[in-house]
């Protein structure tokens, strides 16, 4: 059997396609298995499955005859606590405060669903420095980053007339991006930003945005999992049925990764009548931070502690 994909920077092979048969048989053996637009409630299996789904599926269009994406949603098969997923014996599972969820790995590549860290980096990342010794900057009310807005509470799609910009606006921290699709060239790599800067384009059905310039400051989880300001990160959006869109987000770092590796979940459509993004006014309203350095002794983590690799 050789290796196949349907999308760049993620290749499925025999060990893969084994995990994907294994995680559906074990989930019918335990209880009935849970869907997600027709397909498994596992971030492997859900993608995978997603793939031939999008194959056949003839997305609605907008006026200039893209893939209409607009619409409010929701993640599903996420959890904020690390992309490498919380075995049943975490022990933080049963924190009193803040207890977190076991739930499988986001990562669907590598095959072991780690995300491939140069050795000096795995030490910060991975419930490390950061997680001991730093303040989560979502904390401090700067955006979750990319792309780990995605994930936080509800999001909305716009597709403007003209169809030279993608509108993606966040509930989580009143976040915003604005993606160009006119082709315009990069900035340079002087320019760094929280939510770096987007392009997108179409591949087909699938919407392709590419993010540089960030800033490096972002975390990708509650862990401490993290990336650089040399990080690349090319998300993909295919919608597989009317209301449901495979979601893949693909990090190339050089300074921090031995090499690329992806994270995949389900976005699912929000229909509520009346349904709408409410504004976070996190900065406006938050009084917490000094009291947790006060009692933690955790730093911030602008600056810190990569810099200079």
């Amino acid at each position: 059997m050789s290796e196949v994909s349907d999308v760049p920077g993620v290749r499925f092979g025999i060990a893969a396609a084994l995990a994907v048969l294994i995680v559906i048989r074990v989930a019918a053996q335990e209880k009935p298995a849970e869907m997600v637009g027709g397909c498994p409630a596992e971030p492997l299996a859900f993608h995978a499955c997603a793939l031939q789904k999008a194959r056949t599926f003839n997305p609605p269009r907008t006026p200039g005859g893209k893939p209409d994406l607009q619409g409010y949603w929701r993640s599903r098969l996420t959890q904020a606590f690390s992309v490498e997923g919380v075995p049943a014996d975490e022990p933080l599972i049963h924190d009193p405060i803040m207890p977190w969820e076991a739930a499988p790995p986001e990562v669907i590549d590598p095959a072991d669903r780690k995300i491939p860290y140069q050795p000096w980096a795995a030490a910060i990342g991975r419930r490390g420095v950061n997680f001991t010794q730093y303040v989560d900057p979502r904390t401090t009310c700067s955006t979750a980053g990319i792309p780990r807005l995605a994930l936080q509470d509800a999001n909305q799609i716009l597709q403007p007339w003209g169809d030279q910009y993608v509108l993606w606006a966040f509930e989580d921290h009143h976040n915003q991006r604005v993606i160009a699709m006119d082709g315009r060239p990069p900035v340079g790599p002087a320019i760094k930003t929280w939510n770096g800067l987007a392009r997108g384009r179409w591949e087909g059905n699938t919407l392709v945005i590419e993010t540089t310039n960030l800033n490096g400051y972002n975390w990708i989880d509650d862990a401490g999992n993290f990336y650089t300001d040399a990080v690349r990160v090319t998300e993909r959006l295919t919608l597989i049925d009317p209301d449901t869109i495979d979601f893949t987000a693909t990090f190339e770092d050089p300074k921090a990764y031995t090499r690329p590796w992806t994270v995949a979940w389900a976005l699912v459509r929000a229909k509520e009548p009346g349904f709408e993004l409410l504004e976070e006014a996190c900065r406006e309203g938050e009084r917490s931070l000094d009291r947790i350095r006060e009692t933690t002794g955790m730093k911030f983590y602008f600056g810190e502690p990569w810099r200079g690799r």
